[in-house]
């Protein structure tokens, strides 16, 4: 089963009664490939995350040719977001980080697949706001990590 489909919600899961995942099986990352996850925490002695990203993409001959971006925290479920993973790809490197333009735009997509709720941790609004700030950050680190593989 597709990890993708194991999450049903907040406590919940698609597996049936005393099911356990055993075990994961990963495809190969090709030549050229970084990823990073970062979350933002409202305090270190705290491990419940107001927002994750994670991007995970593939450089050729410094143009991303492949990437996904996925988010935490900011719906019953982690987002798939292939808006954003479709801005990235065609970017090309300037410096150690892809393109302005292409890292906003994804950026622009976080912000727009997020459906979170207002607790104690953040706002709708910060939450929002936070979703595209980490998605540059994690985008900028995966793509370094590319960029030297």
């Amino acid at each position: 089963m597709p990890v993708g489909q194991i999450p049903a919600g907040p406590g919940r899961t698609t597996l049936a009664p005393g099911e356990i995942v055993v075990f994961f099986t990963l495809p190969p990352r090709p030549p050229g490939s970084g990823d990073a996850y970062l979350r933002l925490i409202p305090r270190t002695e705290m491990d419940i995350a107001v927002v994750g990203c994670g991007v995970n993409l593939t450089l050729q001959d410094g143009t991303c040719t492949a990437a996904r971006v996925a988010l935490g925290a900011v719906a019953p479920t982690v987002l798939l977001v292939e808006e954003a993973g479709k801005a990235l790809v065609g970017s090309r490197l300037v410096g150690s980080t892809l393109g302005a333009d292409a890292v906003e735009a994804a950026a622009a997509s976080c912000r727009a697949a997020c459906r979170p709720i207002d607790d104690k941790r953040g706002t709708i609004a910060y939450r929002t706001k936070i979703a595209g700030v980490l998605l540059k950050r994690a985008a900028a680190v995966a793509a370094e990590r590319a960029r030297k593989s």
